[in-house]
């Protein structure tokens, strides 16, 4: 006999009207052990998060916005759970973002969010208008960054920033009041 599920107050349907455009409006990243530290956020049962006091940066908290095309047909976020037979599971959270030509600027922010060992968290916002703490339980790091000049004048000269991890639950949701904190 396999493990039960309590299907009592749960709902999944289908909205119309809901926005449910793709693409992404908002990355914003911060270290995984500085927002533990601070206290800055906390995650109560069920998965509501909490972002403390009037915002992260104001209880001390560095974060970097990243500045990209929300229409460049590239940028994304993804969150992948997989469960096995044998009771394991994981999930694999990915954001794929794209910056616009590859100056030394970008260079040198990407060269530091690729520091290997790091970890990071990701508060994404949606085209759709929703809104995700991504990689807090065991954080993010930079997978890969792809520099390319283009090969021909209608080609995208570009750094490609593909940041992934492996939680244990799908990425947390943020409300809009919280979301507000994050970005204050």
């Amino acid at each position: 006999m396999g493990c039960a599920v309590d299907f009592s107050g749960l709902t999944l349907s289908y909205a119309c009207g809901t926005v449910s455009s793709g693409g992404l409006k908002t990355i914003i990243l911060a270290d995984l052990a500085q927002l533990k530290e601070d206290g800055a956020v906390t995650v109560a049962a069920g998965g509501a998060v909490t972002i403390g006091g009037t915002g992260l940066v104001t209880s001390g908290v560095d974060i970097l916005t990243l500045g990209f095309n929300n229409k460049d047909a590239f940028s994304n976020f993804t969150d992948v759970k997989t469960v096995n037979a044998d009771g394991s599971s994981s999930v694999v959270p990915t954001i794929q973002v794209e910056f616009l030509r590859m100056d030394a600027a970008k260079r040198t922010t990407l060269e530091e969010i690729a520091t290997p060992g790091a970890e990071i968290v990701a508060f994404v916002e949606t085209a759709a208008g929703t809104y995700h703490m991504v990689g807090y339980d065991f954080g993010l790091y930079a997978g890969t960054i792809d520099g390319a000049s283009g090969a021909s004048r209608t080609d995208k000269n570009r750094y490609q920033l593909t940041l992934v991890g492996e939680e244990n639950v799908l990425a947390y949701t943020l409300d809009s009041a919280n979301w507000a904190k994050v970005t204050a």
